[in-house]
């Protein structure tokens, strides 16, 4: 396997013989042999290590694993403690989210201090995984190419090493290492059920399904990587003082043209789908305004193309949590777990989100451009703004009407109830009840 990691290195040029390194240190069996790989070469090797404090004696034992396991590889490490959970619901932000930021802030602060690079563990495993989430929310071609090699500073030697890879390392040269109790739970988070659901299908399917992807991706890389390039060009000479020339993209071919839009949105920080492009892309010889999401607005007037960032403030979110209250703009929201005896009549069950549709991804947030509803009864699916409006909500009460969703999927809506995505059907409900403040 080192030969690989080797292999890998050289291939994307991720280091170079003397360089410094920062291993993040999870404990876990990936980051573990990630250590012990790197040890091997020619590199400073620093390690940094970030307790979350989410799941109690565990964090704690990980946290005391990872400073053995440095002192007795003569490794330098540096720990961050956080209380992820608290940062959460004080930003509103869901507590994967927050982890994530605050790892990566970690790692940015040590890698500009100590000169050095930051390598994380991510697996073709894990790449696998990510493909599959992106194309069940929705993706482009750079979203099946997965996780990137290199990202700035921050670099992934184990990305052509399959997890199976890992663990027969682990064993065969004694490396200790802990796992987290959590990422045996399909029920917890979508990575766990594409990980232990649809992953093994496909590999009953194919035994060679990973090594597929891995060449699969190499040439999505290619293509990615080439036509990155020639939308970078098509934005460099549609560029003026003001914007880009919305005629520059008109001889562009469609793919190139969607290519360079789909870039210059990212640049702007835009957040958008497939639908967004398409309206852009239509509206470039017309004129006209596309609604983005996150605040942003793409502009076509008198030929000239520009993405504007809404004035308006941030709008606000909470993330989800069972049996709690919190207010928002003069109402209390009561999030209650119900069991399957206290759910004793079917009005009340239209009522309850079901726990088994629910996690602690999900967000309470106001509604955004886009956003659709599924009927709970007729199955149908409609706008959530159109719905508003055929249920006569006043339109001034409409942007600050909460919703809860997941993944993209409303599962209830204030005024409109649950939807046929979040429904009851068995076991645990969740109830959210509002009153005035």
């Amino acid at each position: 396997m080192n030969s690989k990691v080797l292999h890998t290195i050289k291939t994307h040029n991720l280091l170079n013989k003397g360089d410094r390194v920062i291993v993040a240190l999870s404990g876990g069996a990936d980051s573990a042999v990630l250590l012990d790989v790197l040890l091997k070469l020619d590199l400073k090797v620093f390690a940094a290590h970030v307790n979350h404090n989410l799941r109690g004696e565990e964090s704690q034992r990980d946290e005391a694993f990872v400073r053995s396991l440095c002192k007795k590889n003569g490794v330098e490490l540096f720990v961050k403690s956080v209380d992820v959970n608290k940062l959460s619901k004080e930003s509103g932000e869901g507590f994967e989210a927050v982890g994530r930021r605050v790892r990566y802030e970690f790692f940015e602060e040590l890698s500009q201090s100590l000169d050095a690079f930051v390598a994380t563990a991510h697996t073709l495993s894990d790449s696998i995984e990510t493909a599959l989430l992106n194309i069940a929310r929705g993706t482009s071609l750079s979203g099946l190419c997965s996780i990137p090699y290199r990202r700035g500073r921050i670099i992934r030697p184990l990305l052509d090493v399959t997890r199976e890879e890992i663990e027969a390392y682990a064993f065969k040269n004694s490396l200790e290492y802990v796992d987290d109790s959590t990422n045996f739970n399909p029920e917890i988070c979508n990575r766990n059920k594409v990980r232990h659901k649809a992953v093994p299908v496909l590999k009953e399917v194919n035994k060679g399904f990973e090594q597929n992807f891995l060449r699969l991706r190499e040439d999505l890389l290619l293509v990615n990587s080439f036509m990155t390039n020639k939308a970078q060009k098509l934005l460099t000479e549609a560029q003026i003082e003001y914007g880009f020339k919305a005629k520059a993209f008109e001889n562009a071919e469609p793919a190139l043209k969607s290519y360079a839009i789909k870039l210059l949105l990212e640049n702007a920080g835009a957040g958008f789908e497939h639908r967004h492009i398409e309206l852009i892309v239509n509206a470039l010889k017309a004129g006209g305004s596309v609604p983005l999401m996150g605040g942003y607005t793409a502009v076509i007037k008198q030929g000239v193309l520009r993405i504007i960032k809404d004035n308006k403030s941030e709008k606000p979110s909470v993330s989800f949590e069972k049996n709690t209250e919190f207010a928002f703009n003069g109402k209390i929201y009561s999030v209650k777990e119900l069991t399957e005896e206290e759910i004793v009549y079917k009005k009340l069950s239209t009522l309850c989100i079901g726990c088994d549709k629910i996690s602690l991804d999900a967000l309470f947030r106001t509604r955004e451009q886009g956003d659709r509803f599924t009927l709970l009864k007729r199955g149908l699916t409609k706008d959530l703004r159109k719905l508003q409006n055929e249920l006569k909500i006043p339109s001034e009460q409409r942007d600050s009407l909460l919703l809860l969703e997941l993944n993209g999927e409303i599962l209830w809506a204030e005024g409109v109830g649950v939807s046929k995505l979040g429904r009851y059907e068995n076991s645990k409900g969740i109830l959210i009840e509002i009153r005035e403040e």
